[in-house]
C-alpha cells in the first residue's frame, strides 16, 4: 500500500480511504449496516494497509437528522482491530447545529457511538454559504479551539459544497489541517474545484477526495462512446480503475475515498492503490483527456465551465449547467444512482430560482449561451424531476 504524508499533519495515510457511506446492509439502500458482512471488507482493506476509515452521523441513516448506523460500526471496527490501526475521519452535521452548545453535543455523542475517547480528523460537514452564515454565528472558532485543546479531535477540517469564493473565505477563516471536496476527472471544475484543492495544498493542508468515480457513474454508467475512448487505447483497464488512477496522480490529492460494499470492489481498490505508485503516462493523460473533452462534446447546454460569468445575485450558473448536463448525460432523474453524490448536485441547482431575468449576464458567455435562458432550462427540468430526486 502507498502512504502520503497529509499536509502539515505529518500522518501517513494510505492512499486509499474507506468511505462507509455504502457499506452492505440489511434492508435497503441507506439502511442498518450489515455487520458481519460488512466487518469483513473493512477488515480485509485494513489487513491489506488501509489506515483511513472515514464516516459520519447521518451514514446509513434514512434522513439528514438521525444519527445512522456507520459511526456505531466504525466503532465496532475499532474494538476488532485495535484503536491504534487506523485513523478514524467523522464530521460535525452543522445542517443540525442552532446554537454553540449543540456542537459540543455532537461531538460528545460521535465519541460515545464510536466508543473512541478521541477523533483523529473531525470535518465540518458540508459546508455551503447558508450554513456557513449560521456557523459564524454560533462561533464555530470557538468550538474548533476547544475540541482541539480538549484532546477529543486531534486536527480539524471541512468537506465543502458550494462555490471557489466562499471555499477561499473558509479557508481563511481557521488554521485547518485538511479539506475534502469531490474530485475526479469529469468534475475539475465543478464547486470549488481542482484549483481550489491546489490552493489548500499549497497552504499544507492534506486534500481528501470523495466520489472520486462519481457516485459509480464513471464506472458503470459512462456513456458508450467514452467506453469506446478507453476500449481503443489498448489498456486493460475498467472505466473505475482510469477515474482511480487519475485521481492518484494528482499531487494535491492526499487520498481517495471509496465506497466500497463488496469483495471484488475492495480486491480492485486495493489492487489500484498498489499500481498508483506508477504515475500515468503522457498517453494515458491524453486518453482520460479525450473522454472528458467527449463528455462535455455531449452537454446540451453547450457549457464549457470556463467560469467567465457571473451573477450579482450569486446564482452558480456553471455549476447550473453542469447539474443540469449530468442529469441528462447519464440519464439520474430516472431515479437517484448514489444519493450522496445527487445530494451534492440538488445543493446547487436550486439557485436557478434566483434567476431575475435583470440582463447583467448578457453577452458574457463565450460560447453564446443565454444565460437567463438557460437557467429557466434547468429550473422547469428539475421542477419537473423533484419527485425523482427526492427534493
Amino acid at each position: 500500500m502507498l502512504y502520503r504524508t497529509f499536509g502539515k499533519t505529518g500522518e501517513k495515510v494510505s492512499v486509499l480511504g474507506y468511505g462507509n457511506m455504502h457499506l452492505p446492509v440489511v434492508n435497503n439502500d441507506y439502511g442498518v449496516v450489515d455487520v458481519d458482512a460488512a466487518m469483513k471488507l473493512v477488515r480485509h482493506a485494513i489487513d491489506n494497509g488501509v489506515n483511513y476509515l472515514d464516516t459520519s452521523w447521518p451514514y446509513h441513516s434514512t434522513s439528514l437528522e438521525g444519527g445512522g448506523s456507520s459511526e456505531p460500526f466504525v466503532g465496532k471496527v475499532l474494538k476488532e482491530v485495535g484503536r491504534d490501526k487506523v485513523f478514524v475521519a467523522t464530521k460535525l452535521p452543522i445542517w443540525l447545529v442552532h446554537k454553540r452548545e449543540d456542537m459540543d453535543s455532537f461531538l460528545d455523542r460521535q465519541l460515545e457511538r464510536l466508543g473512541t475517547d478521541y477523533v483523529d480528523f473531525y470535518l465540518v460537514h458540508m459546508i455551503n454559504s447558508s450554513r456557513w452564515a449560521n456557523l459564524l454565528q454560533q462561533n464555530l472558532g470557538d468550538f474548533l479551539d476547544k475540541a482541539l485543546a480538549s484532546g477529543k479531535v486531534r486536527y480539524v477540517g471541512f468537506s465543502f459544497h458550494d462555490k471557489p469564493q466562499l471555499f477561499e473565505e473558509v479557508l481563511d477563516y481557521y488554521g485547518w489541517s485538511f479539506c475534502q471536496h469531490v474530485m475526479n476527472y469529469y468534475d475539475i471544475n465543478f464547486q470549488a474545484g481542482l484549483a481550489s484543492l491546489r490552493k489548500a495544498h499549497a497552504r499544507g493542508l492534506g486534500v481528501v477526495a470523495m466520489e472520486p468515480v462519481m457516485g459509480g457513474l464513471l464506472a458503470d454508467a459512462l456513456p458508450e462512446g467514452a467506453k469506446k475512448i478507453f476500449a481503443e487505447s489498448g489498456i486493460d483497464r475498467s472505466p473505475a480503475a482510469w477515474s482511480l488512477r487519475w485521481g492518484w496522480d494528482q499531487p494535491e490529492l492526499s487520498l481517495l475515498l471509496s465506497g466500497m460494499s463488496t469483495m471484488e470492489q475492495v480486491e480492485e481498490s486495493l489492487r489500484l492503490a498498489e499500481e498508483a505508485e506508477t504515475p500515468l503516462t503522457s498517453e494515458e493523460m491524453t486518453v482520460i483527456d479525450r473522454v472528458r473533452k467527449y463528455l462535455f462534446s455531449q452537454f446540451e447546454i453547450p457549457c464549457t465551465q470556463c467560469n467567465l460569468c457571473s451573477c450579482p445575485h450569486y446564482i452558480a450558473i456553471r455549476d447550473n449547467f453542469t447539474i443540469y448536463n449530468t442529469t441528462r448525460l447519464f440519464n439520474l432523474t430516472g431515479g437517484i444512482h448514489d444519493k450522496g453524490y445527487d445530494l451534492m448536485l440538488r445543493n446547487s441547482w436550486q439557485e436557478a430560482d434566483l434567476c431575475l431575468n435583470c440582463g447583467k449576464c448578457d453577452n458574457m458567455c463565450p460560447q453564446g449561451i443565454d444565460i437567463p435562458t438557460a437557467l429557466r432550462k434547468v429550473r422547469r427540468y428539475f421542477d419537473q424531476n423533484r419527485a425523482a430526486w427526492g427534493a
